[in-house]
């Protein structure tokens, strides 16, 4: 008894036990807080990604707003407005000949017009609001060019609207203001008659004239900004004129088409491209000019329609982009072109305001009513160039024939459309991933089962760290190859690439039966080391015969012309970075990744399994195909899905060794511009919170999304194989 107490007072007070029961239990809770820490970190890091690409993405889907301003009243009836694009200033025309100012905040004031005879007939500016074209009581036309003059009083800025005379001739008899184009130096006005119109243009006191016959009186008409083309609408017919090159003289319609309705008024998109044109059933239609089946004609298609209850009575394009205000007899709304859609409903538009304009830098609307009541709103478009359907569907562009799917940032000029279609991109990323994974998948698994279930072991403690060093090498190294080296080397062996291609597997599959058929014996006296090299002497040997019979086999399959006949045969045409040169580029790439993981996998398999199967007299082969396989298919399909996740997130790779072409194509002799690549390019130059800079947030955000995806599919079917075939494995 004495002595079991002695014991257990030993034990209780044994200093180095404590110490150390005591500092392993602190490690231990130390080590768990930093995983916990560490897990915790990564899923926060994950979710604040997510919600960070959400944020920035949301506003793509909004639709544009107006706020309405304070009115302003004159008490005249108005001709015509301009508005200056600080919006501080709209100045009005009336009829008695003077130029009304009705600041946004202050007293409106007047100043009459130099050299203008009162009353003013008829009046109209150009789509810019920079021009202003008047017949006086003189008959005069006389054309004013709009301006700003800025000074400074201390601090506050002063924008005073300056209108300047650029041209006075004597007006057509009989005739009406229909459209007015050009700038100070160039005015053009476009003026209806009986039978058609006439344009004058010229500057100071005269005029060069061009007679346009139509054969009717025109209702309406447009000319673009140069005032190079014009578009006459009479009461069952538009045609198109194109005045470039045209003297004084009389001209006909290059192109006309016939019209349902009675149209009530035209103008032109930016860009000159699509002619808007409005009629009494309250539908606005957008025509294009585009070549006509015979050599050299042209004729006019209809690109889309605006449909909406009211007559159209006026029109009204922005100078920033596609948008365009339809005012119709009860209200007005604004749309935007490339999507064919109504943005917004514009609120309390009062009805029967003869006056209405998007203001110079597109973020305000302003109407006059016949009183002279001035209304403002302040506009917040939004990205009108972006919406489910410009992303995701065909689309008609400008310039266009038919709807298709492209995408197109930026252009030359402040009219370009931009086109924003993500399936191109798509497409893209899954072609360069799926040609990286034909090549990268059979040569990955292939030498995984090889090195676990028939490699001596001095071999498999070679290849395997060889194999895995691989994945070191730089993804801009491994481009960098295949845009200088590879890829011309392919575009000059291409035919004896495609028989290599062809050739290995049929001649490995032949070998493979007939080595079966040799004498067991031999087989059993023939090492591994042995077996290699024969595979490595007919491997050579097959791949030298390829390319040394290449001339041959080209003259007599292709005519000689391997890119000729592709061509002449399929309508593909060759380039020298393509889906090839990525499909063996990135495939070295993903190599590594899933030969080590399907080597884990076969590694995995119990040896008892190979070794019952051969003691049961199944060959190597017999015991890898029926047991190791399918005992390893979990991690097999996860090492491959593993390669396709690695294969689509790759953007070095894909930018350098495929041209960087966002074309639709499944041609493997094309290139292509993947999701990553196309974010890594254009995310520099996107301005900050601008249309560009949002889709390509969207874009990460669906290759997040896209990569989640396959990584979850791969864990639930690695899952279900794994519970087919556990009881085999265990």
């Amino acid at each position: 008894m004495l002595l079991g107490q002695e014991l257990a007072v030993g034990e209780g007070v044994s200093p180095l036990a404590t110490s150390r029961l005591r500092r392993s239990r602190a490690v231990d809770r130390i080590v768990a807080a930093l995983i916990t820490v560490g897990g915790s970190m990564v899923l926060l890091a994950v979710a604040f990604l997510m919600v960070f690409l959400v944020a920035q993405c949301l506003p793509l889907f909004r639709t544009g707003s107006l706020r309405p301003a304070p009115v302003v009243a004159d008490g005249r009836e108005p001709l015509a407005a301009l508005e200056d694009e600080y919006r501080d200033n709209i100045v009005l025309l009336g009829r008695d000949g003077a130029a009304h100012l009705m600041p946004r905040a202050g007293t409106p004031s007047s100043s009459a017009l130099e050299g203008v005879r009162a009353p003013v007939r008829q009046a109209r500016t150009n789509q810019a609001g920079t021009l202003l074209a008047l017949e006086d009581g003189a008959s005069t036309l006389q054309v004013w060019a709009f301006g700003t003059k800025i000074r400074w009083q201390g601090d506050k800025r002063i924008i005073e609207p300056v209108l300047q005379r650029v041209l006075a001739v004597p007006f057509p008899e009989g005739g009406h203001i229909l459209a007015v184009a050009g700038d100070r130096e160039a005015p053009c006005v476009m003026v209806g008659t009986d039978g058609g119109a006439t344009v004058l243009s010229g500057s100071g006191d005269g005029a060069s004239i061009v007679q346009l016959h139509l054969g009717s009186a025109p209702r309406v008409g447009a000319l673009s900004r140069e005032g190079s083309e014009a578009w006459l609408a009479s009461r069952r017919e538009l045609a198109w004129f194109s005045l470039a090159g045209a003297g004084e003289g009389r001209l006909a319609p290059q192109a006309t088409v016939p019209l349902s309705a009675v149209p009530t008024v035209a103008a032109l998109i930016l860009g000159d491209v699509t002619c808007l044109q409005g009629d009494e059933s309250g539908t606005v239609n957008a025509w294009q000019v585009v070549t006509g089946t015979v050599a050299g004609s042209r004729v006019l298609d209809l690109a889309g329609s605006f449909g909406g209850a009211g007559i159209v009575r006026g029109l009204a394009v922005s100078q920033r982009d596609k948008t365009f205000a339809i005012v119709r007899s009860n209200g007005a709304e604004l749309a935007y072109l490339t999507g064919r859609r109504v943005l917004t409903a514009v609120p309390d538009f009062p009805n029967g305001a003869p006056l209405f304009g998007i203001s110079p830098r597109g973020d305000g609307v302003f109407a006059v009513t016949p009183e002279g009541t001035v209304h403002r709103w302040d506009l917040d478009p939004g990205y009108p160039e972006v919406s489910a359907t410009t992303l995701f569907l065909p689309v008609r562009y400008e310039g266009f024939t038919r709807p298709e799917l492209t995408w197109q940032s930026t252009g030359g000029t402040e009219s370009y459309e931009s086109k924003l279609s993500l399936v191109p991109l798509f497409v893209g990323t899954l072609k360069g991933a799926f040609y990286a994974l034909l090549f990268s998948g059979p040569v990955a698994l292939a030498a995984a089962l090889f090195v676990s279930q028939f490699a001596p072991p001095r071999l498999r403690q070679l290849v395997k760290p060889v194999v895995e060093l691989m994945a070191a090498l730089p993804s801009v190294v491994v481009g960098f190859l295949a845009a200088l080296l590879l890829a011309p080397l392919l575009q000059r062996h291409i035919v004896g690439t495609l028989a290599l291609l062809v050739l290995i597997p049929t001649v490995v599959i032949a070998a493979a039966a007939t080595w079966e058929a040799v004498p067991a014996s031999v087989r059993r006296r023939t090492t591994g080391w042995r077996e290699l090299g024969l595979v490595g002497v007919l491997l050579t040997g097959v791949t030298i015969v390829c390319f040394a019979f290449e001339g041959v086999l080209e003259r007599a399959l292709f005519a000689g012309d391997f890119k000729a006949w592709l061509l002449a045969a399929a309508g593909l045409t060759y380039d020298q970075r393509n889906a090839v040169v990525v499909g063996f580029a990135l495939g070295f790439a993903v190599i590594p990744i899933i030969f080590t993981l399907a080597e884990d996998a076969f590694s995995n398999v119990p040896p008892s399994l190979i070794s019952a199967s051969l003691a049961l007299g199944a060959t190597r082969w017999q015991a890898a195909r029926s047991v190791a396989i399918p005992a390893a298919s979990p991690g097999l399909f996860a090492a491959v899905m593993t390669g396709f996740g690695r294969a689509v997130g790759e953007t070095m790779i894909v930018l350098m060794a495929t041209g960087n072409t966002p074309i639709l194509s499944f041609s493997p002799y094309n290139g292509m511009r993947t999701m990553s690549a196309c974010i890594a390019v254009e995310m520099p130059e996107a301005p900050y919170g601008g249309a560009l800079y949002r889709v390509l947030i969207l874009t990460a955000l669906l290759l997040f999304l896209a990569t989640f995806v396959l990584n979850t599919a791969a864990v639930v079917v690695a899952a279900r194989l794994r519970k087919r075939f556990g009881r085999l494995a265990a």
